[in-house]
């Protein structure tokens, strides 16, 4: 089963190095091709409780 990447060609890094555009990490985007299924389901269900959270401040260190 192929997982497809959270990209959305909105390629913008903030202080923290995190995407504005899919909100994931510079390590979570550099290692996307390496992870596992298990890791890129982790790293799609933290970026689901983010979009959803209150006032969208789900954001957890990883």
């Amino acid at each position: 089963m192929n997982i497809t990447s959270p990209c959305i060609a909105l390629c913008k890094l903030d202080d923290d190095d995190v995407c504005s555009g899919c909100n994931r990490t510079i390590d979570e985007i550099t290692h996307w091709r390496t992870y596992t299924n298990s890791q890129k389901k982790a790293v799609i269900s933290r970026l689901f409780a983010l979009k959803n959270a209150p006032q969208g401040n789900a954001r957890t260190d990883t």
